[in-house]
């Protein structure tokens, strides 16, 4: 039996979390061409994302108004109740877990000192192998809105174990890095509460945004240009969950 291998460090998995998920497959099956898998959680389905034959992601069904719906970021660590205790440790908070999910793995919801969410996972059956460039329709980058830049780089330093390097949006805009390949990067948050913010793989950006309006979503960045990189932008879905699209430069 081969034993499961780990990136510890890497994004691994996103999750939409909204009421209605018959509601969010209509629309993201549109938008992206994405396409749905029921897999039995117990007493519950789980809806897989698929892109192709890839399943990039799930959705989560909310019970009450406690939170809006969000989409949620994965990140494997080795050890999660180590991780748990070091956001708390560095005044950070742990909403839900450490806890196992059978079959699935053991995780946590932890919120950093600013106030944005990420959850730590362990998978039971290991890591995604680590691919090429990701395609059309596939999550490709996490952002993090930070108020304090300094005191989120220590805090995920201990919390995930990454370094931090420049980024491309010029000095308030960092890096986190796993050895020498970066996963994400950190800015200040401006007009917006700090975050976690990941991104889909579009072809076109004007494209997609008269696309997801006619859906029924709401734009809120068209475009912002990352010289040699691409072009971001940010939408909400009809439910209020916001989610970025990121068109890649050409070449």
């Amino acid at each position: 039996m081969t034993e499961p291998t780990y990136t510890p460090g890497m994004f691994v998995w996103r999750e939409l979390n909204v009421p209605d998920l018959d509601k969010a497959k209509g629309f993201y099956g549109e938008l992206f061409n994405w396409a749905f898998e029921d897999v039995p959680m117990g007493d519950f389905d789980y809806p897989m994302i698929k892109a192709g034959d890839q399943a990039i992601g799930g959705m989560m069904k909310m019970e009450g108004a406690e939170h809006p719906p969000h989409w949620m970021s994965y990140v494997s660590v080795e050890d999660v109740d180590a991780s748990a205790k070091a956001a708390a440790a560095r005044g950070g908070k742990v909403a839900v877990g450490p806890m196992d999910i059978p079959n699935v793995g053991r995780f946590a919801v932890v919120g950093d000192p600013d106030g944005a969410w990420v959850t730590v996972f362990r998978a039971a059956q290991g890591d995604p192998a680590p691919g090429q460039m990701p395609g059309l329709g596939t999550f490709c980058w996490e952002t993090l809105s930070a108020n304090d830049l300094a005191r989120a780089e220590a805090f995920y330093a201990e919390v995930v174990g990454w370094s931090v390097g420049p980024g491309p949006g010029g000095p308030d805009n960092h890096v986190f890095k796993v050895g020498e390949v970066a996963v994400a990067d950190v800015q200040k948050a401006q007009n917006m509460p700090p975050s976690w913010a990941t991104y889909v793989v579009v072809a076109n950006l004007a494209d997609a945004h008269a696309k997801l309006t006619k859906l029924g979503g709401k734009t809120f960045l068209e475009r912002y240009d990352v010289p040699g990189v691409g072009g971001i932008g940010f939408f909400a879905d009809p439910q209020g969950a916001m989610l970025g699209l990121f068109e890649p430069s050409a070449g």
